[in-house]
């Protein structure tokens, strides 16, 4: 019954039910408070299926006898880390990638998902990129991909998948699709390193002016490189979906920022800057797009707080505007992709999807990205988001889903 469950409230061909349907049904047989199989990925589909069902139902007892099981479950998962000839092995990886959903919706403690999720990092770092891109199903691969590049950069630190031979490998055998949401995990992966680097020479600057200049300058030429390649891939995306939008770029900033839009006190642009509802085709084509602005907005804020005092371009003359420093243009960049991200969610929400925990991921973490440029923001967008976080509006995750990126309790500032 709990499996049965899980089953029907995950994503369908996401990472655990996935595992779900590879796995015997006497595997999960539950011995007490251990699974009749004792592997660990077992052990961990079992407690986080017992966990969930208990909750969600206000089940006092069926949820502590998950929390039992989930004890036995690291436990053992420690026994098989600490073998080297298991630890390189499926079990252990999805085990490890078990515990990270897990925390995300009926977490146990705070940032536990993300210590999961970067453990799941250095198990994939053991496997050779093309062996494991290619030899498991595509349900775990992405949901590796989204959770190790998720940890990366909430932390600040370099993913692996930004490695060229990751990249290599996640694009062998793909389809035009999939090669256009690689571009963007790709773009994303950049990031994580952007960021890292960017969080270095902030914290240097004071002590070596001369090298963190370097440094800067040199952050700001890839980032920009990666707006470069996001304008581009986003020209290409909407001649092939034929999107109607008039999206442009006129300010070297961002994709959908015009010079005449950039007003410091003015966080709104006009309508015909951002797409909307009614000009998205499908389903497929909005979660495309909420990732190519999660994507524009990581760029923008690696970028936010550069140039420097001492740069060049850290004043630009735009006309019929007020003189505006370069972190403010992104800043507002950043404001307009989430916008764009938000109204893709409307979308996501207006053909009657869910939002709970059989979304795709990217809604979850469109949204929460959404949310964080625009929680005090005046826009239309901004105050749809407040309502539905407020319980005017429809329910919107399950119970603990977005814990670890500590945000709600903003929604009441």
């Amino acid at each position: 019954m709990y499996i049965c469950y899980t089953q029907s409230h995950l994503l369908r061909d996401g990472l655990i039910v996935s595992a779900i349907t590879d796995t015997k049904a006497d595997d999960l047989m539950p011995l007490g408070t251990a699974v009749a199989s004792r592997q660990v990925s077992h052990q961990a589909i079992m407690s986080f299926a017992t966990i969930l069902f208990g909750i969600q139902h206000r089940q006092p007892d069926i949820a502590r006898q998950g929390y039992a099981m989930h004890g036995v479950t690291l436990r053992q998962l420690n026994q098989v880390l600490s073998d080297a000839a298991r630890h390189t092995r499926d079990e252990a990886m999805t085990a490890v990638a078990t515990l990270a959903i897990c925390e995300l919706l009926v977490p146990t403690g705070p940032n536990n998902s993300l210590t999961h999720m970067m453990g799941l990092e250095r198990l994939v770092d053991l496997q050779d990129p093309v062996a494991f891109w290619s030899s498991r199903s595509p349900g775990f691969c992405k949901a590796v991909r989204f959770m190790i590049i998720v940890a990366a950069l909430k932390l600040g630190k370099p993913s692996i998948l930004a490695r060229s031979d990751w990249k290599r490998a996640m694009r062998m055998n793909a389809t035009c699709e999939e090669l256009e949401e690689q571009d963007l995990f790709d773009v994303l992966a950049d990031c994580s390193a952007l960021l890292a680097e960017r969080d270095a020479v902030i914290s240097a600057q004071n002590a070596n002016p001369s090298k963190a200049r370097e440094q800067r300058d040199d952050i700001e030429r890839r980032a920009n490189c990666l707006l470069l390649y996001l304008r581009q891939w986003r020209q290409r995306w909407d001649s092939r979906s034929h999107l109607e939008t008039t999206n442009t770029d006129t300010s070297g900033s961002a994709p959908g920022v015009e010079d005449s839009e950039l007003q410091p006190t003015h966080n709104t642009v006009p309508e015909g800057s951002l797409i909307t509802v009614a000009t998205i085709p499908n389903l497929p084509a909005t979660l495309m797009l909420m990732l190519y602005n999660l994507a524009l907005m990581y760029v923008l804020q690696s970028l936010a707080p550069l140039p420097l005092e001492d740069s060049a371009t850290q004043i630009q003359n735009l006309p019929n505007s007020p003189q505006l420093d370069t972190g403010e243009r992104h800043r507002i960049g950043e404001r307009i992709a989430a916008r764009e991200a938000c109204r893709c969610i409307q979308y996501y929400l207006s053909v009657g999807c869910r939002f709970n925990a059989s979304a795709p991921p990217i809604v979850h973490w469109a949204f929460t990205a959404a949310w964080t440029k625009l929680r005090r923001d005046e826009s239309v967008e901004g105050a749809w988001m407040r309502e539905l976080l407020t319980g005017n509006g429809p329910q919107v995750v399950a119970e603990g889903l977005w814990t670890t990126y500590k945000w709600l309790n903003s929604v009441t500032e």
